[in-house]
Formats: structure tokens, sequence, C-alpha cells
């Protein structure tokens, strides 16, 4: 106990001679504290009772933060924003980049190069300014024309990541991953809201001083891995149905 703490709990003497001997103790405390006749600081804590220890955090050198990796560094980018599902078995992978220079003058609806991957065509379908909202709406698309649909029964369950980039600063990048299990019935899959409108063009993307679209032009990378499905209806969407019997079915 501190000199101050041991006078105040002995009840005939004040640790302050100019203060009155019958002064309680919450008169003499205020006295004390900064702006008062003393020097002693008190905090807005509640002490009653209760000790408070002070923390003193050293920081751990050796927990490493991650990188940001470039967006052109495929295997990388590919590493920190695609990661491996456990327990599933990969059976193909592709990577593809559509370099994109008349941004502006793109049309509402935009699809880049085909792909393939897996035996079948892909491509990155891309509203460039929303798909009624504020964002660059962003999806990855089986590329299958009207004249060569897939058959009925196909499917691939995917798993993608869709990156866009500075094509001046690589380390501007933002980017979005998902699963989807594709059919000849949903064909695309993606994010209505991938990036903000007005942050693209903005000079200050992420605090860098710099706008995600530079002179009209962005990259756009898409990363695809498709999977052996174990059980048949991988990531599949069922749907409700109550038959006539009144019996719940799932499809």
């Amino acid at each position: 106990m501190d000199p101050v703490s041991r006078d105040l709990d002995r009840q005939n003497i004040d640790p302050r001679p100019d203060m009155a001997p019958t002064a309680d103790l919450e008169t003499r405390l205020g006295a004390m504290q900064v702006g008062g006749e003393g020097d002693m600081l008190l905090d807005d804590y509640d002490t009653v009772g209760e000790k408070q220890d002070v923390a003193i955090i050293t920081p751990d050198e050796s927990i490493d933060e991650p990188i940001n990796p470039l967006a052109y560094d495929y295997e990388a980018m590919k590493e920190r924003h695609l990661p491996l599902l456990p327990d599933l078995e990969v059976l193909y992978e592709a990577t593809n980049t559509w370099h994109i220079e008349n941004y502006r003058h793109l049309p509402k609806k935009a699809r880049g190069p085909k792909f393939e991957c897996g035996g079948h065509p892909w491509r990155i379908l891309l509203f460039p300014f929303g798909n009624n909202v504020d964002f660059a709406s962003l999806y990855l698309e089986q590329g299958h024309d009207d004249n060569d649909k897939p058959p009925d029964d196909w499917y691939a369950c995917v798993q993608f990541t869709l990156v866009m980039w500075s094509t001046h600063d690589p380390s501007i990048h933002t980017a979005q991953t998902a699963n989807h299990r594709y059919n000849a019935d949903e064909s695309d899959w993606g994010f209505t809201r991938f990036a903000e409108l007005r942050r693209m063009f903005a000079g200050r993307w992420d605090g860098s001083g710099k706008s995600m679209v530079e002179n009209d032009a962005v990259n756009l990378t898409a990363y695809l891995r498709i999977y052996q499905d174990p059980t048949g209806v991988l990531w599949h969407k069922f749907i409700k149905s109550v038959g006539l019997d009144g019996r719940m079915r799932m499809y």
C-alpha cells in the first residue's frame, strides 16, 4: 500500500494539513485530483475491491502479416484467394485475364474472350456500369452459345475467383470467390455488387492515391477450378415441393 492510501485508511491522521480532519473520504480524494490541490490522478474506473492489471503487449515478430500479392502473380493470387477445398478431388484448373482498354465505351452487358476448362468454354460476364446497382457487376459464365448448348444433364462443380486489377499498379486489386454447381439452366454465377463504380474511377482506391481504372483500362482475371462430385449433389440447390398427397419432397 502506498503512503497516501495508508494514511487515508487511518482515521485520525489527515494526509493534507489544510484539509479539515472531519472531511470524508470522497471530499479528500476530490481535492487530490488533477486541477485540485494535490497531484494524484484518479481514473474513471470502478476499482472497488478489484485490482486493475495493466497489460503490456509486445508485438510478436514471429507472426507474419499476410502479404498482399501482385495481381499478375497468378500462383500467389490463387493461393491467397482460391484455397483448395478439403476432401475434394480437383479435375481441372484454368486462369484467364481479360485486358480491357475502353471501359467507358463497353456495352451495357459485355463478355470477355472464351477460354477452355474441363472440355467446356468459359468467359467473364461484365456489366461495366452495374446490373441495376451502382457497382460493376461481374460473373463467371459457361461460354456455350445458343447454337452450341451443353447437354441437358451437363454440370460442373466450380470454385472460382474473379479479380479486378489496375493495369498501372498490380498491387491495386479486389477479388471475390464463390462455389457454384453450373448446369444447362444455371449458366452464370457471380457478384452483382463486385466493385463500387465511384471508387473505381476515383484516385484513391484503398488509400493508394490511384484509381482502379486508369486511362479507361483495367484487367479482369478469372481463376477457375472444377471438382469431382463425390456425391452427385455437390452444391446442388434443392427445391422444396409439396405433392398432392401433402408430403414435402426435395428435388
